[in-house]
C-alpha cells in the first residue's frame, strides 16, 4: 500500500527540492573517466548467473569493541565472497554498533550510498536504531574508503565494468551477511541502505533463499535512468564513453547495461510483505516512477512517500527513514 499518491517520473526542474538542485549543478563529470573498462564484463549472463549458487555466511574477524556513550562500537574485517574484485580491494570491512546488554529485536545491514566512504554519515543517520534494539552493520563499500582500487582517486569509479563489479559484490557480501547474521542467532534480519545503497538492498533482498526485511530508501527498480537522465547523470564523464561513438548512443548503452540488473528482472523476494520502500517527491536524481515500479514489482510491499528532495531527505527524514527499517524487521515472520 502506498502512504500517499505521488507523480510519477522524475522530478521537474520547478518540482525539484532546491538542495537537489544546487548539488546537481556543482557535480563534475568524475565517474568513468577511463571509459566503459573490460568489454567482457559489459555483457554476459544474468545477474543471478554471477552470483555464487551457496549463500555462506562471511568469517568476521573483530577488533577490540569500544564504548562510546551507551553505544558499543566494533570493527570487523572479512575475505570478501565475490571472486571478481581486484586483490587490494577484496578485504571486506564492517562496522557493528549496538546498545549495551538489552533486549534485541533483529539485525541490520545498511549499505551505502554513491561515493558514501567510511561510516561517518550512516553512523549518524542510523546509529540511533541501536536504542530501539536493533544491532546496526555497516559494510564499506568495494572501491571506495579503505577499499579504492590502485591508481583511483576518491570514490570516483573509473569504469563502467568497475562499477558492476562493485555491484555485484556488495550484493554478494551483503547476502554472506545475512548468512552470517542468521548463524549468530539473530532471528529477523534486514536489508537496506540509501540511494544505490538501497538499489542494492532491493537486489540483495531478491536473490536470497531466505525471508528478510528490506528498505529501499529513496531507491527505485533500476539505476539506468539514475545514471543517463536525473541528476546522477551529471556526474558521468560521457565525453569518455562517446569517444568512439556519440553521445546519444552511449547513454543509450550504459542505460541497456545497467537495466539488465534491474529488479524487473528478478523474482520478488521470499517475503515481500517485508519490504518497505521509500521515496522523495522531490527526487532530482531517483524518479519516483522507479520506486513505484519496484512496489508495483513486488506485490504486497508498502511505499512510503517523502515530501522531500534526494539530499534534503538525509538531513529532514531521519525519523522516518529509521521508522522504515524497524517497520520492515518486525514484520519479518519468524
Amino acid at each position: 500500500m502506498a502512504s500517499r499518491t505521488g507523480t510519477s517520473g522524475s522530478a521537474s526542474e520547478s518540482r525539484m527540492h532546491l538542495l537537489d538542485r544546487f548539488i546537481s549543478a556543482r557535480v563534475s563529470a568524475s565517474l568513468f573517466s577511463e571509459g566503459w573498462g573490460d568489454e567482457a564484463a559489459l555483457t554476459g549472463p544474468s545477474l543471478m548467473s554471477h552470483l555464487c549458487p551457496e549463500v555462506r555466511p562471511l568469517e568476521v574477524r573483530w577488533a577490540r569493541p569500544l564504548t562510546q556513550g551507551r553505544r558499543l562500537v566494533v570493527d570487523g574485517f572479512f575475505d570478501s565472497p565475490c571472486p571478481l574484485l581486484p586483490q587490494e580491494v577484496r578485504q571486506g570491512h564492517l562496522r557493528r554498533i549496538s546498545a549495551k546488554p538489552g533486549p534485541v529485536r533483529g539485525a541490520c545491514v545498511i549499505l551505502a550510498a554513491s561515493r558514501d566512504e567510511g561510516y561517518f554519515l550512516r553512523s549518524w543517520l542510523f546509529a540511533p536504531l541501536a536504542e530501539q534494539g536493533i544491532d546496526v552493520f555497516l559494510l564499506e563499500n568495494p572501491y571506495y574508503g579503505v577499499r579504492r582500487a590502485l591508481g583511483q582517486r576518491g570514490p570516483h569509479v573509473r569504469t563502467v565494468s568497475d562499477q558492476l563489479t562493485m555491484n555485484l559484490a556488495t550484493i554478494e557480501e551483503a547476502r554472506s551477511f545475512v548468512a552470517f547474521a542468521k548463524a549468530q542467532g539473530y532471528e529477523r534480519v534486514a536489508v537496506a541502505g540509501y540511494s544505490m545503497g538501497g538499489f542494492m538492498a532491493a537486489l540483495t533482498a531478491a536473490t536470497l533463499p531466505m525471508p528478510v526485511g528490506v528498505a529501499a530508501l529513496a531507491a527505485g527498480a533500476s539505476p539506468a535512468p539514475v545514471f543517463t537522465r536525473g541528476a546522477h547523470s551529471r556526474s558521468v564523464n560521457f565525453r569518455a564513453l562517446s569517444l568512439s561513438t556519440s553521445e546519444g548512443e552511449a547513454r543509450t548503452r550504459l542505460a541497456s547495461i545497467l537495466d539488465a540488473a534491474s529488479a524487473r528482472t528478478l523474482p520478488p523476494p521470499p517475503q515481500p510483505d517485508a519490504a518497505v520502500i521509500v521515496a522523495c517527491a522531490k527526487d532530482g536524481f531517483v524518479p519516483l516512477a522507479e520506486a513505484q515500479t519496484l512496489h508495483a514489482h513486488w506485490a504486497g510491499s508498502e511505499l512510503r512517500i517523502l515530501d522531500a528532495g534526494h539530499i534534503s531527505a538525509v538531513f529532514t527524514e531521519g525519523p522516518a527513514l529509521r521508522k522504515a527499517i524497524r517497520d520492515a524487521i518486525d514484520r519479518v515472520r519468524v
